[in-house]
């Protein structure tokens, strides 16, 4: 008994000298914008509408982009400078609202239900969808076959940044994330085209977004900054 005992408390002693080497995790200013989630629920719902050409996944992302306001993300896309093919694409990903409205309106084909949903969206929307000055910053660019794009965005010290990628779907898109002495910071390298990372930089200034592009065409997609 007593042997028993004296092995259960030094089984005991090990786990809490273990729990004492873990070291507590960072507490992050700052939360996971919400606005960014819900437009990269938006951009998977238009990836789909245009797929299957239905009217419904729009009409969703519709709404979502029209409660969450954007901003231009204006930076110079460094790396590739080849002007990707024109060759007609399988997949199709755009976060701008009249874009995806008239696809919605023609993917309704007639039916009056899907139209009058359209029209409240689109009347609700007038004059407060675009030219936001706050929330996340959306650009839309392109990277040929093998190649990549690099942007400088500046990000604020001690509060959670985060990058969001979303590609047409044709290809896969890796992210990475460099501070300006060129470490690596954060990677999202999985096998789809959709993409997110957040970290807390250390001082105010300028990361590098890099978008990689693995695939064999080129790949149109949407970035998404908080």
């Amino acid at each position: 008994m007593k042997k028993t005992l004296f092995f259960i408390m030094a089984l005991f002693g090990t786990f809490a000298m273990n729990a004492q080497e873990v070291e507590p995790k960072e507490v992050l200013q700052g939360e996971v914008s919400p606005a960014v989630s819900a437009l990269r629920l938006a951009a998977d719902l238009v990836k789909y509408g245009y797929e299957q050409q239905s009217a419904l996944p729009l009409i969703d992302a519709l709404q979502i982009i029209s409660e969450n306001q954007t901003q231009p993300l204006d930076t110079e896309v460094k790396g590739e400078t080849a002007t990707p093919a024109t060759d007609k694409k399988n997949g199709k990903i755009t976060l701008d609202f009249n874009t995806i409205l008239t696809s919605a309106k023609e993917f309704a084909d007639g039916n009056e239900d899907l139209l009058k949903l359209i029209s409240l969206i689109e009347n609700d929307a007038e004059g407060t969808h675009r030219g936001a000055v706050n929330g996340p910053r959306r650009g839309y660019f392109s990277v040929s076959a093998g190649c990549y794009n690099d942007f400088d965005v500046s990000f604020v010290q001690g509060y959670l940044a985060e990058v969001a990628v979303s590609g047409d779907g044709d290809t896969d898109l890796d992210l990475y994330i460099y501070d300006s002495n060129g470490n690596l910071i954060a990677s999202d390298t999985d096998y789809s085209d959709d993409c997110y990372v957040n970290w807390v930089p250390a001082w105010t200034g300028r990361f590098v977004i890099r978008v990689v592009n693995r695939g064999g065409v080129y790949n149109n997609y949407v970035v998404l900054t908080n």
